[in-house]
């Protein structure tokens, strides 16, 4: 039984009926309008009103109103039960689905105490009671028992244990799937997908150069557009929300190759992150950086010569101090051309960095396309020794961002005669060592990176080899301004090679336009003067021994 004002809810399917108080008041009405009724009939002894017509007439007229009105408040008390009647049937379904959800935990749990009675299960929490609840939605546990038994019937509803499709703009990733809580089932699983699509353009000044080995060869003109990186990746963990992993597919038109890699890591803690699996040697901090967010269409000539490759091993990675920050891999080589069953050798290669951002985080890339009220610094060192063994590239490369050590005239030094008539370097000793400074402030930035390399003990065959070691160095500077603040950024670069072979640098400059204001989406255009290239990659758009001028406009989308 439930109250309202004026309402009595009667038995199951007899539908509301008026309380006592006002029927008593509708009885009253009716008897003053019968004895009226009377009184005018049989008028008393001298009374004038039972004389006049027109007194009765109006006399009548007055009850015909009262009764209108009686009839009127009876109409809106019947709408207002029949309101209430639906309010009422709304609330006893709602309470019939609490009472089933109900039921259908207490056999859950029954199912899993019959199944283990010497498991602790946490308890369930259960819906409120109805008088708790504002509005018809309806009640949802706030908790669910970690083991569950399988549902009594198909027509029970599923509880899903993973919150599904959406996506993270902080990050920049689409959430596949995201667990309601990590503890209890850590999986989760996210997708990015970077594409680099570039127009390339040289246009040469001299028409051959001239190798170590005295080959000429020729330099050509190039136009061409290219799905220059195309990147998917799947990241997320599992198992244990420490421990983390990264899936990857690498294709490229320019090199016409698809690479699959990837890598797991373990977080011990903020100072201690173990990984293992392929990645980059981290010999230089522009190296480091993703190709997402150099400054111009790619890295640096300088960058492209000194810098290693990437190679299957295992690494550490933290901050064991405030602001303090490290990288350390063992990896099968510098090159990372001598993978699986065409590895030569059983040497390895072992590379660090270190670097201090004293003023706190200094966030991704070069571009301070944040526009910092403070300033933001970057101070660090990178170091690679390894000992290798030199292969023909062209047989076995497989990954686009592949280099080869060269001479600083961009001549191999695997070819045959590089280093002298009819001398074949077999393998080398190398140390590289590169020095990094980058500061940023109100869209404003600067960067820069020396190198220092040493190739030595060197093992070959042929004729006597008439160079015992050989010592390169290099580096490049950039900076870049916002002219308008997270949307358009004027760039300038210089890098050059120099060693015993010769010379040769790079002057650049160019536009980088951020879509949306983020660096999900840029547009590039830059304009290189390249002088005796030592450098070459597919990827980059530098070729050994060229001199001519490079136009690159690209457009990168990362989602």
């Amino acid at each position: 039984m439930s109250k309202a004002t004026g309402t009595f809810w009667g038995p199951k399917g007899r539908g509301p009926r008026l309380l006592p108080s006002r029927r008593m008041v509708l009885a009253a009405l009716l008897v003053q309008a019968v004895l009226a009724s009377r009184s005018a009939a049989n008028p008393p002894p001298g009374s004038e009103a039972g004389r006049d017509p027109s007194a009765l007439e109006d006399r009548i007229r007055r009850l015909e109103a009262l009764g209108a009105a009686v009839i009127e408040q009876n109409q809106r008390l019947t709408e207002q039960n029949r309101r209430l009647a639906e309010q009422n049937q709304g609330l006893a379904q709602q309470l019939q689905q609490v009472n089933q959800r109900q039921d259908m935990l207490s056999r859950r749990l029954d199912g899993v105490t019959k199944a283990n009675a010497t498991t602790t299960l946490p308890s369930a929490t259960l819906p409120r009671p109805v008088n708790e609840i504002a509005g018809a939605a309806a009640v949802v546990p706030a908790s669910e028992p970690v083991v569950e038994s399988p549902p009594d019937s198909a027509s029970t509803p599923a509880w899903p244990e993973f919150l599904t499709g959406r996506y993270d703009r902080k990050k920049g990733q689409f959430v596949l799937v995201q667990p309601r809580t990590p503890e209890d089932m850590p999986f989760a699983l996210n997708f990015d997908l970077i594409t680099q699509l570039r127009y390339t353009g040289f246009s040469r000044s001299a028409r051959t150069w001239t190798d170590s080995a005295g080959t000429v060869r020729p330099v050509r003109n190039l136009s061409t557009f290219a799905v220059n990186r195309n990147w998917l990746q799947f990241t997320g963990y599992a198992i244990d929300p420490r421990l983390q992993f990264m899936a990857a597919i690498f294709s490229s038109s320019t090199t016409n190759s698809t690479l699959f890699l990837g890598w797991i890591d373990y977080k011990f803690s903020e100072a201690f992150l173990l990984s293992a699996g392929y990645f980059k040697l981290p010999g230089s901090r522009e190296w480091m950086d993703s190709f997402r967010f150099t400054l111009g269409a790619d890295r640096t000539m300088a960058t492209t010569f000194f810098r290693p490759n990437m190679s299957p091993g295992i690494w550490a990675s933290g901050e064991p101090l405030a602001n303090l920050h490290y990288i350390a891999m063992v990896a099968n080589s510098f090159n990372g051309l001598n993978l699986a069953d065409n590895r030569i050798g059983s040497n390895t290669a072992f590379a660090s960095s270190l670097w201090w951002e004293p003023f706190g985080k200094y966030g991704l890339g070069p571009s301070d396309i944040e526009s910092r009220n403070q300033p933001t610094a970057r101070f660090g060192s990178s170091l690679t020794v390894s000992r290798e063994q030199l292969a023909n590239a062209a047989s076995i490369q497989t990954n686009p961002e592949d280099t080869l050590f060269r001479l600083s005239d961009g001549t191999p030094l695997a070819l045959a005669g590089a280093l002298g008539p009819g001398v074949h370097i077999n393998t080398t000793s190398v140390q590289l060592w590169a020095i990094d400074a980058a500061v940023k402030y109100r869209g404003f930035s600067l960067s820069g990176e020396y190198y220092l390399r040493w190739l030595n003990d060197f093992r070959h065959t042929g004729g006597a080899l008439p160079i015992r070691s050989l010592f390169d160095q290099g580096a490049y500077a950039q900076t870049s301004y916002f002219v308008i603040p997270s949307r358009l950024e004027g760039y300038a670069r210089y890098s050059f090679v120099a060693g015993r072979f010769g010379a040769g640098d790079e002057w650049s400059g160019g536009l980088n336009w951020y879509v949306t204001g983020e660096r999900n989406w840029r547009m590039t255009f830059d304009v290189t003067r390249i002088n005796h290239s030592p450098a070459e990659n597919g990827l980059t758009g530098y070729r050994a021994g060229e001199s001519g001028t490079l136009f690159q406009l690209q457009m990168l989308t990362d989602f």
